[in-house]
C-alpha cells in the first residue's frame, strides 16, 4: 500500500475493486454468523455487520485509496446543510485549513471539534448529525452552543505538525472573535481528533517549537475527547486484542501512523500517552471528559492515558466507558443508520450542558 504523497498509481486504483469485493464478503460472513453475539460484540445485528464492513474497509485500503472512495469533509457538510435546510457557513483559516459552522456563530458557547479518522479519513455524515444533536440538546437545557469543525489537511497529503498547526489556527480564530471569553470555548475531538484536541491543550501549556504560541487570558471552559488516539505504536505484543466488537483493527495502526508522521519524530504532542504526568499539570482548561467504548481495542490505552492525565491535572478529569460500545460510537453508529443513543453520546451532551455558560 502506498503511503507517499500525491496521486494513486493505476495499480492502486484498480486494486480498489477487489478490495470492495472483499468488503462484501466480510459483510456476508458477518450477517451469517452474527445472529448469536456475545457481550464482546455489537448490540445489534446492524451494527455487527456495519463494524465488520468498516474493519475490512480500513484494513484493506490505504489512506489514499480510502480518500478516493469517501466523500470529503466539505461535501459531507454541504450535503447535511442542504438536507436540513441550513445555510452552510465555512471559513478559510490560516495554513490551508477550513472551518465549518453548525449552529449560530454568535452562540454563547463554541465547541471546536477536531474529527478523527487516523488523520487520514474525512468525517462521515454521522459527525455533523451528532454536532446538530449537541446543539439541540443544549438548547433544550437553556444553553446556546455552536460547533466549529476543523477541516484539516488529511495525511499523507500533509504530515505532522501541519494538522496540529491547523488545529491551533482554529482555536486562534475562535478566541480572537469579539467578546469571546476563553471560558465559553470548548475543545473536542475523537480518535485522531482527540489527539489534536489534547495537542492544542499541550501547545497552550508548552508551546510547540514549530508553531506560533497561543496565549490565553484565562482557562478554556472544557475539553471532550472521545476515544483519543494518543499512542502511535504499531504493535502491542503485551496485549490480547479482540476486534470483533469494534470498527477498527490493529492493522490500521502502522499505515495511519506512518501517513501522519512522515519523516517526523514522535514526541509529547504526537504520543501524549508517553508524556510524563507533569506535562498535564498546567493545561489551561477547567474540566476534561474522556470517553471510550467497552468493546474497543484501544480501551486499555485510553484508560492508561486518562489515569496519567488525571495524575498531572487532578480530579477534574473524568473517564466514562460506554457499555458494549465501539470506537467513536456516537458518530459511527449514526453513520451506520443506528438511531439508538449511545451511552457515550448521552454523556458528552449532558457534560457539555453542565459546563456551558
Amino acid at each position: 500500500m502506498s503511503l507517499t504523497k500525491g496521486k494513486l498509481t493505476m495499480y492502486e486504483k484498480l486494486d480498489i475493486l477487489p478490495a470492495l469485493a472483499s468488503v462484501a464478503i466480510a459483510a456476508c460472513y458477518a450477517l451469517l454468523t452474527g445472529w448469536s453475539r456475545t457481550e464482546r460484540q455489537a448490540k445489534s445485528l446492524l451494527l455487527h455487520v456495519g463494524y465488520a464492513i468498516l474493519r475490512k474497509l480500513t484494513s484493506r485500503l490505504s489512506p489514499l485509496q480510502l480518500q478516493l472512495v469517501l466523500p470529503g469533509s466539505s461535501k459531507v457538510y454541504n450535503q447535511f446543510a442542504k438536507k436540513v435546510g441550513y445555510q452552510p457557513l465555512s471559513v478559510d483559516l490560516s495554513h490551508g485549513a477550513t472551518g465549518h459552522w453548525i449552529g449560530d456563530p454568535q452562540a454563547t458557547n463554541v465547541l471546536i471539534w477536531y474529527h478523527g479518522g487516523g488523520f487520514s479519513l474525512p468525517p462521515t455524515h454521522g459527525y455533523v448529525e451528532f454536532y446538530a444533536q449537541i446543539v439541540r440538546h443544549l438548547e433544550k437545557t437553556g444553553k446556546s452552543v455552536a460547533v466549529f469543525q476543523l477541516h484539516y489537511t488529511l495525511a499523507p497529503g500533509a504530515t505532522y505538525p501541519t494538522q496540529l498547526r491547523q488545529a491551533v489556527s482554529a482555536a486562534q480564530y475562535i478566541l480572537a472573535q469579539p467578546n469571546r471569553a476563553p471560558e465559553t470555548v470548548f475543545l473536542g475531538g475523537d480518535s485522531a481528533g482527540g489527539n489534536l484536541a489534547c495537542g492544542v491543550l499541550s501547545h497552550l501549556a508548552h508551546p510547540h517549537p514549530q508553531i506560533e504560541p497561543l496565549v490565553l487570558n484565562g482557562q478554556l471552559g472544557g475539553a471532550v475527547m472521545i476515544a483519543p488516539w494518543t499512542l502511535l505504536d504499531a504493535e502491542f505484543p503485551d496485549q490480547e486484542i479482540y476486534d470483533g466488537g469494534d470498527l477498527i483493527s490493529q492493522a490500521v495502526a502502522a499505515p495511519w501512523a506512518a501517513a501522519y508522521l512522515g519523516q517526523a519524530l514522535r514526541d509529547n504532542y504526537t504520543d501524549l500517552s508517553n508524556a510524563p504526568a507533569e506535562w498535564f499539570t498546567t493545561i489551561p482548561v477547567k474540566k476534561v471528559l474522556i470517553t471510550c467504548g467497552g468493546n474497543e481495542i484501544m480501551l486499555p490505552l485510553i484508560q492508561d492515558f486518562a489515569e496519567k492525565f488525571k495524575g498531572g491535572f487532578g480530579d477534574q478529569v473524568e473517564l466514562f466507558v460506554g457499555h458494549r460500545e465501539c470506537h467513536v460510537a456516537p458518530m459511527y453508529n449514526i453513520t451506520l443508520h443506528d438511531r439508538s443513543e449511545t451511552e457515550q453520546g448521552k454523556k458528552v451532551k449532558s457534560w457539555l450542558a453542565e459546563q456551558a455558560l
